[in-house]
């Protein structure tokens, strides 16, 4: 029966995929996707864009608006049906990008700073192979990687809900989904390790009621563009310094297939947060820190 379920996967998210293809992208709504913190007027020299993931809220990145950003402002990308946005688009990957490269244009930045989380990161590159900006830098936390990066983790991700549902012992839907994120926290095995298995326990019940449940529409909407998403093959990317930020455990774009992503990248930093998993900023206690020395930016309060 599995074995069956298993060959349907691939064939079911192309149909959905397909499907939702038929909503706007970014570019056709009325409502920008990019906001900023009231700083970003033409002619700044430094932009900061903090890019979300799949069912993520900008909210993530709140430790980055107390960075110091001289001469310079902080942007959020939002994803469509959270944080204000109506469910009324698609995250396109390519044209995501282009809006960001595009807006950073019009402003004139000399310094483009991205940093984009899971989904968020290969909209990151899309944007850093798009802007003109003469210095680019990228840093990617937890990032999909290329097609079949995103399959991979739709189907490996179905099998931990199923296992999140047998530890949930059937109970509601929000124990399922709490289960679920204890894996994104730490990994498959870390289950048998009882410290942390308490810890993940611990910081699980800290979201009961406020965790964002994967809702079929808004899910689609989110992930169907990594489905197919290929790296860009250009020289924009070429002149990028980029960094990347990823967790020895994670369950979703694992750390082998991120050491592949980081070489294709030629990527000039590779930190590994050993026994983490995918949701760093909820567990890697220096990974904001870690980001702000890679851009070169100085601690708050110094210019």
């Amino acid at each position: 029966m599995f074995a069956r379920l298993f060959r349907l996967i691939p064939i079911l998210m192309l149909v959905a995929t397909a499907a939702c293809s038929l909503l706007p992208t970014p570019q056709e709504i009325d409502v920008m996707p990019l906001v900023h913190d009231g700083k970003a007027k033409k002619g700044i020299k430094r932009a900061v864009v903090v890019i979300p993931g799949a069912m993520a809220t900008v909210g993530i990145y709140e430790p980055v608006l107390d960075w110091n950003v001289p001469d310079g402002a902080i942007l959020a990308y939002r994803f469509p049906g959270l944080d204000g946005l109506k469910l009324d688009h698609r995250l396109d990957i390519a044209a995501a990008g282009q809006l960001i490269a595009d807006a950073m244009d019009r402003l004139e930045v000399e310094e483009v700073m991205l940093v984009g989380f899971s989904t968020g990161g290969p909209v990151a590159l899309e944007a850093a192979n798009r802007v003109k900006a003469p210095e680019v830098k990228v840093a990617l936390i937890s990032s999909a990687g290329s097609f079949p990066s995103g399959v991979q983790a739709s189907v490996e991700g179905f099998f931990d809900v199923l296992k999140a549902l047998i530890r949930a012992h059937g109970s509601t839907a929000e124990d399922l989904w709490l289960e679920n994120y204890r894996n994104l926290l730490y990994g498959r095995e870390h289950f048998a390790e009882k410290g942390r298995a308490d810890e993940s326990k611990k910081l699980a019940e800290m979201q009961r009621g406020h965790l964002q449940r994967p809702e079929t529409r808004l899910t689609l909407a989110h992930t169907s563009s990594l489905m197919t998403w290929e790296l860009p093959r250009a020289e924009g990317l070429k002149r990028a310094h980029i960094g990347i930020f990823h967790g020895e455990k994670d369950t979703v774009f694992p750390l082998d297939q991120a050491r592949r992503f980081a070489r294709r990248l030629h990527a000039e930093q590779m930190a590994v947060y050993p026994g983490q998993g995918h949701i760093l900023f909820v567990t890697a206690p220096t990974l904001w820190e870690d980001i702000r020395k890679f851009f070169g930016l100085p601690p708050a309060g110094k210019r």
